[in-house]
């Protein structure tokens, strides 16, 4: 089955994925940022402020993410979609209506909660839950949204804050969201999602495990392997958001105009979107244990490049690089998570996996910021990126060559 096929004979599960990621862009750093100068400018508050008031909101959803983000194993996946769309469309009314920074953090905290994390939670859980074989494919065709919310988004949220300003923005988000995502999923998701799946609720298909064994956080966490990996699955997301968020820096850095940055962004899409589909296909063939080791190495090209050169050009070809560890690593992660440790409790796993992701997002812009503060440059952070995601890929290794003992 090609994966047009695929995507149409199991439409109802792609949809509701897809709907969940694109959704989760009204928390990502990327749409965020719009907004940033309006939020200043009302509020009377510093970038510094306001950058720990981010991150202390993108703390506070990462714990909450850990606890929240367990229950999809225990409630029905109709009803908890349904709560993550109330909670998108709660928090996008409370940034709309805020009037101290207190309720500025409040609001920010719940699109980071609902947004960021539980709706890409819902669309990667439910994925990897109700498909084995074919878990790449789907995965692949869930993560496009992403694409999809990075290509339409900003300029539409930039038209409505240059005509009616930030408030009338998430507003505005507030309404599409409760007006669309409801609707989907009660059109997509009965009460036993099971049968719209390769193969319902699969078996623990995970790999050096006894038949049956269902893996808890807890254990996850006494496995070697578990610190073997998160390396690997942390550095990108880390370095990205410090990259992203201070990209107004990095393009004075090297005298770029900053339209030729944003421009860039354009490469990164098609990058991550196309490479989300061909990651699909090649984690049902080859297995993402064997694929983990080798999806940041796009990445530390970009860096690489990055550090050597200050040409304009080389802003495509950073971003294009980095949207293709992206799209590699949305497919790769979550599988990787259901083939070391099974699906019973995936939810759990991997709830507890997006807790330290969003926790390195957290930390990332403060970090950066202190570093850009002491004055320490850009090249020598971007030098330093290239050394971690080096560490990073050598780790990786271990979880190659398990793999292919295992597997072979």
């Amino acid at each position: 089955m090609n994966i047009f096929q695929f995507a149409w004979h199991y439409r109802r599960l792609v949809i509701f994925g897809l709907s969940f990621t694109f959704f989760s862009s009204f928390g990502q750093t990327f749409l965020v940022s719009l907004f940033v100068p309006g939020f200043l400018e009302t509020f009377g508050i510093t970038n510094a402020y306001f950058g720990t008031v981010y991150s202390a909101a993108t703390l506070g959803s990462a714990f909450t993410l850990a606890w929240i983000g367990g229950k999809i194993d225990q409630i029905p996946l109709k009803k908890y979609a349904l709560f993550v769309a109330a909670g998108l469309v709660l928090s996008a009314l409370i940034i709309s209506l805020s009037q101290w920074v207190w309720m500025l953090l409040l609001g920010i905290f719940g699109m980071r909660l609902f947004g960021q994390g539980l709706s890409t939670h819902t669309a990667q859980t439910a994925m990897a839950r109700y498909f084995v074989t074919m878990r790449g494919k789907a995965l692949s065709l869930a993560n496009l949204g992403f694409t999809l919310g990075e290509a339409f988004l900003p300029i539409t949220i930039t038209t409505i804050i240059t005509v009616l300003g930030w408030r009338a923005g998430w507003g505005s988000a507030a309404f599409f969201i409760l007006l669309v995502l409801p609707a989907i999923i009660l059109a997509t998701i009965s009460k036993d999602p099971s049968g719209y799946g390769e193969s319902g609720n699969n078996n623990d298909d995970n790999l050096n495990a006894e038949p049956g064994q269902k893996w808890s956080r807890t254990k996850v966490i006494r496995d070697y392997r578990f610190f073997i990996f998160l390396p690997g699955v942390l550095i990108s997301p880390f370095l990205l958001t410090g990259l992203f968020l201070y990209q107004t820096q990095l393009a004075a850095y090297k005298g770029w105009e900053i339209e030729t940055l944003a421009a860039g962004f354009v490469a990164f899409a098609i990058a991550r979107s196309s490479f989300s589909l061909i990651s699909g296909i090649l984690v049902d063939r080859f297995k993402a244990a064997r694929l983990f080791p080798f999806f940041l190495l796009p990445f530390l090209t970009g860096l690489v490049i990055l550090s050597l050169s200050g040409h304009e050009l080389i802003v495509f070809a950073y971003l294009f690089l980095a949207g293709t560890t992206e799209g590699f690593g949305a497919n790769v992660k979550t599988s990787l998570y259901a083939e070391l440790y099974g699906t019973a409790n995936l939810g759990a796993i991997r709830s507890m996996m997006s807790m330290f992701m969003v926790t390195s997002t957290a930390v990332s812009p403060i970090l950066f910021g202190y570093l850009l503060d002491l004055g320490i440059s850009f090249g020598t952070i971007i030098h330093g990126a290239v050394i971690l995601v080096i560490i990073s890929v050598l780790s990786a290794m271990f979880i190659y060559r398990e793999a292919h003992r295992t597997l072979s």
